[in-house]
């Protein structure tokens, strides 16, 4: 056979081991992995010699709030570069972000945007509510719809959070099962959060207060409350549930006891494996993100999570609050936005996990890129086997990098891991076969394509 690209004398890594192999391309496909050196008709080759050839990484939650409006914020281009430059080559977008997912025609307007625009692959998360005028669950998922979203608390829009009715969870769940759905939980206890708020921001409230007193209005207790149910509806209806944003030992407790089942998964933010509350305090405004980045112990707790595959993946959570915004919360941190750009640097903080021996190179391609394909049902990501999108992270790992706000590609141009220097950096990303990546540069116009589940 002929193929259009052979990648010779990298090493393939996989989600359980890393082995030598050549790997042939064709229309954008993995058509072989052959024998170091053996012979193949290829039109192209190129040598990646002691490099470590990753399947692109698949971010299951990502935030692009600028879709379609030229506002300052990050837009499909601008999100899709710093995706492409970490490495991610397929991002699943929230819904909540304009113009939200919530409808055929909004949905529309959302990949519609993205063709065209993105520089790498994209997927879309519906989002449903309580409200029975606005469900159209069986339209978005015969639309391509990747999962459908449930806020028990913040995150949704008004009208779209299901709050404390539990009549309502149950209903919403029973829909997303009867269409094969997998619905993604938003999980914490609104009156909790509501009545803290109300304390915390109150008369008595501290003259300036920091990032900790903002994170006790989302404590542990409000997400494993939130997590209970989830689970036992999840459990109740037999339906499919992803739980978002796993923060403390207290969560992956519960979800322990629910794995059995085979319906539960749950992800991490690669911020909460790599910082804890002390630092959080330290970065003021920036560090500001739902849930909050909790103590040392829940942060240990988190990276055992994710070694021993109760977590099933990690994820980014890209929410591309812009500094200014950022700044106006130093001297009130109630005004300032939650979250942190990650898209660019979603690679480089697993890369500060193996360098401290909490993780090896598999469990990336494990965490990032395998098994977030395999839940959402993207069967021709996430893997670098035959049959699978050639999506191929090319890593030098004698090439150290150290992370510099400067090289970001966001409007958000900071990351919270500034100045972290890693052992291993990416040297080229390909798409499909085709490289959009290399270098510090991107090629190629924008070819990211909107993908469904299987």
């Amino acid at each position: 056979m002929h193929f259009d690209l052979i990648l010779r004398g990298g090493s393939v890594i996989t989600s359980d081991a890393q082995t030598r192999g050549d790997v042939a391309i064709a229309g954008g496909i993995i058509r072989a992995i052959v024998a170091p050196g053996a012979a193949v008709d290829a039109g192209e080759e190129l040598d990646v010699s002691g490099k470590l050839l990753f399947p692109g990484f698949v971010d299951a939650h990502v935030h692009v709030p600028g879709h379609i409006l030229d506002t300052k914020l990050d837009n499909y281009t601008t999100a899709t570069r710093a995706a492409a430059a970490g490495g991610v080559t397929t991002v699943l977008l929230m819904p909540t972000d304009d113009p939200c997912s919530v409808t055929p025609i909004y949905f529309d307007k959302k990949r519609l945007a993205g063709e065209g625009r993105s520089l790498v692959d994209f997927a879309l998360q519906a989002m449903v509510g309580p409200r029975s005028e606005d469900e159209h669950v069986d339209e978005l998922s015969a639309l391509g719809a990747v999962s459908f979203e449930i806020f028990l608390a913040y995150g949704g829009m008004p009208g779209f959070i299901i709050g404390d009715s539990d009549y309502q969870l149950q209903r919403v769940m029973d829909m997303i099962g009867a269409v094969g759905g997998i619905a993604g939980v938003t999980p914490h206890s609104p009156s909790l959060m509501t009545e803290l708020t109300r304390l915390k921001r109150g008369p008595e409230r501290i003259a300036k207060p920091n990032v900790e007193q903002r994170a006790e209005t989302r404590p542990v207790l409000s997400e494993s409350l939130g997590i209970a149910r989830a689970c036992t509806a999840a459990a109740e209806t037999r339906t499919e549930v992803h739980l978002r944003a796993l923060s403390s030992r207290n969560s992956l407790d519960i979800v322990r006891r629910f794995k059995d089942g085979g319906t539960v998964t749950a992800e991490v933010m690669s911020h909460h494996l790599v910082f804890c509350e002390r630092q959080a305090r330290r970065m003021g405004a920036y560090g500001v993100i739902v849930p909050p980045i909790r103590s040392a112990d829940d942060r240990d707790a988190l990276r055992d999570g994710v070694r021993g595959e109760l977590i099933d993946m990690v994820v980014s959570d890209h929410s591309p609050a812009l500094p200014e915004d950022k700044e106006r919360g130093q001297d009130d941190i109630w005004l300032a936005p939650p979250g942190m750009p990650g898209l660019q640097t979603l690679f480089s903080s697993m890369m500060v996990l193996v360098d401290r021996g909490v993780l090896r190179l598999p469990d990336i391609a494990r965490l990032c890129s395998d098994q977030p394909a395999r839940r959402f049902r993207l069967g021709a990501k996430g893997r670098i086997a035959e049959g699978a999108n050639a999506d191929i992270v090319v890593v030098d790992p004698k090439a150290p990098l150290r992370v510099r706000n400067e090289d970001q590609h966001s409007r958000a141009n900071y990351t919270t891991l500034a100045n972290f220097s890693v052992s291993a950096s990416i040297e080229r990303v390909f798409l499909r076969g085709e490289t959009i990546y290399a270098g510090g540069r991107f090629p190629s116009p924008p070819t990211g394509k909107f993908v469904r589940p299987d």
